[in-house]
């Protein structure tokens, strides 16, 4: 766990970290191969974005929930944060997380209980209608 976690870090439901925690059921060569390098790897809080509250009465998709939003201008194609939390196989992770990000066939990242600022992306996957009509 970092010290470092974000003043405002949303729900309170998962623990604030910066790396990912790989579960046991990953085989060893898959996280050989999937920890590479490391390089391009943004560690701690980002400073170029903040996990907000969505106000209750907003019309959005996720009125009432928390979301990451832009705290700087971004650019097309650059690096903002990564997505963190614990790597684990498809079944050995919670069946009905919604903070579920498939890292590649089989193996998948969930911050349902650890996470970083990233798990607050909202991608209405269970919603009808475009976030941005």
């Amino acid at each position: 766990m970092s010290g470092r976690q974000p003043k405002c870090f949303g729900d309170g439901k998962a623990v604030f970290i910066e790396r990912n925690v790989w579960d046991p059921s990953v085989p060893e060569d898959v996280k050989k191969r999937l920890q590479g390098s490391g390089k391009g790897i943004i560690q701690g809080p980002s400073n170029r974005v903040a996990v907000q509250p969505i106000p209750p009465d907003a019309k959005h998709p996720a009125a009432g929930q928390w979301g990451l939003v832009a705290a700087a201008n971004l650019f097309p194609g650059e690096h903002v944060i990564d997505y963190v939390g614990r790597v684990s196989t498809m079944d050995a992770a919670e069946p009905d997380s919604e903070y579920v990000a498939e890292l590649c066939p089989g193996i998948v990242i969930d911050a349902a209980r650890e996470g970083g600022q990233a798990r607050f992306i909202n991608d209405f996957h269970v919603r009808r209608y475009s976030p941005n009509p």
